[in-house]
């Protein structure tokens, strides 16, 4: 916005219409934001540059989203602007596998697994795990199909990505760190913890009811997430990316199952190990 004094005009540095509030998501027409207050105006010399940065990085944008984890999730996702979300998502993984590594190398042997010899056991339990994430991928593909088959807002596959993008980088982190506290430090049950057989008192542990409350919030999350993005009613959202994560879980674990038959053959076949 630009007022005239004298003979000369002053800038204001306001920002462009439909801009959103870096600190609280909100969407804002002027130089500052109506909810929070947040001063929007164009940073100018060092400090400005500094701050900018310091909001885009990796532990500014997931500050950003743990204040409000829904909200800021999606407004990132829809905010042209942000184009860091693989980089965020890279970061995440980065720190779920400092933490998780060394649980799945140690983690039980997949049932049925247990006369074999310890290589294709670690053979196994490397791929019933990496099921898990095979299943996220193609997760990623059956909800995309699916949420934008009954939805009105046809959202296209690039937006998509980023949002996914955007919510799995938060979540990892968390995923992560909770894992290595509950399974190594604590030694109680964890959320991967699921993926194996666990006996009858396990189930009933302090660990198993936190990570069981812990695995409900998180599904909750995805839920609002797919919810807010492709603005449908709530019933609707759980439903959907409900059938979708169950039937991508299903496959992909299928497929794991099959790629480490024909893995452990050829192990077999070559002499690298035996039953």
């Amino acid at each position: 916005m630009t007022y005239a004094v004298g003979t000369g005009s002053v800038d204001t540095g306001s920002v462009d219409t439909g801009m959103i509030c870096p600190e609280c998501s909100t969407a804002v027409t002027g130089n500052f934001c109506s909810s929070c207050g947040a001063d929007l105006r164009a940073g100018s010399g060092l400090l400005g540059s500094v701050v900018s940065t310091a909001k885009t990085s990796v532990p500014g944008t997931y500050l950003r989203i743990l204040r409000s984890p829904v909200k800021a999730t999606v407004a990132l996702a829809e905010d042209p602007t942000f184009r860091q979300h693989i980089s965020f998502l890279l970061s995440g993984l980065a720190v779920f596998c400092l933490f998780l590594i060394p649980i799945y190398l140690r983690s039980a042997t997949p049932p049925g697994a247990e006369h074999l010899s310890e290589n294709v056991q670690l053979v196994l339990k490397v791929f019933s795990q990496v099921a898990i994430y095979v299943g996220t991928v193609i997760t990623f593909l059956v909800a995309y199909g699916t949420f934008r088959l009954f939805s009105k807002e046809k959202r296209s596959l690039r937006a998509y990505f980023k949002l996914y993008c955007i919510a799995y980088g938060f979540v990892l982190p968390l995923y992560g760190s909770y894992e290595f506290l509950a399974r190594t430090l604590v030694g109680g049950v964890g959320l991967s913890s699921f993926n194996e057989q666990l006996t009858l008192e396990q189930w009933g542990s302090a660990s198993a009811i936190i990570s069981a409350t812990l695995a409900i919030l998180l599904w909750c999350y995805f839920i609002a997430v797919h919810r807010r993005f492709w603005r449908m009613a709530l019933w609707k959202a759980t439903l959907l990316y409900f059938g979708a994560a169950m039937a991508s879980y299903q496959i992909a674990w299928w497929l794991m199952a099959f790629v480490g038959l024909v893995l452990r053959g050829f192990l077999i076949e070559a002499g690298v190990t035996g039953l």
